[in-house]
């Protein structure tokens, strides 16, 4: 069985900061359900679709960094665990998530994981 280094950061010091961690590979795709889901091991952000509305102005995705049309942008929510209850963080994506994987940079994904994680 194999362990990478973050796996074993987590396993061994698991207040540790996930900014403090070295990168790994960051994964960016869409589920089934239709939410867009980033994860690098041992992290996951998984970020569920808002009503579909079409901005008046273009938007920049948060993802690829790129301006978007409002048809094709999607807002994402996704809930933050707080001890005052309910806490959502909203984020504009692409809707094709399939193109914007392609274009975005693996530092704008782990700052939406981070969106994701940290409280």
């Amino acid at each position: 069985m194999e362990f990478d280094e973050r796996e074993l950061i987590a396993e061994f010091f698991p207040g540790t900061d996930p900014k403090l961690f070295p990168p790994g590979e960051v994964l960016y795709y869409r589920d089934d359900e239709g939410r867009v889901v980033i994860e690098e091991a041992p992290f996951k952000a998984v970020f569920e679709p808002v009503k579909k509305v079409h901005p008046p102005r273009p938007l920049i995705c948060e993802a690829c960094k790129r301006p978007i049309r409002g048809a094709d942008a999607r807002f994402f929510r996704v809930r933050v665990a707080r001890a005052e209850g309910e806490v959502y963080r909203y984020v504009a994506l692409c809707e094709a998530t399939a193109l914007c994987r392609e274009r975005a940079r693996p530092a704008s994904l782990r700052k939406l994981l981070l969106k994701g994680i940290l409280p």
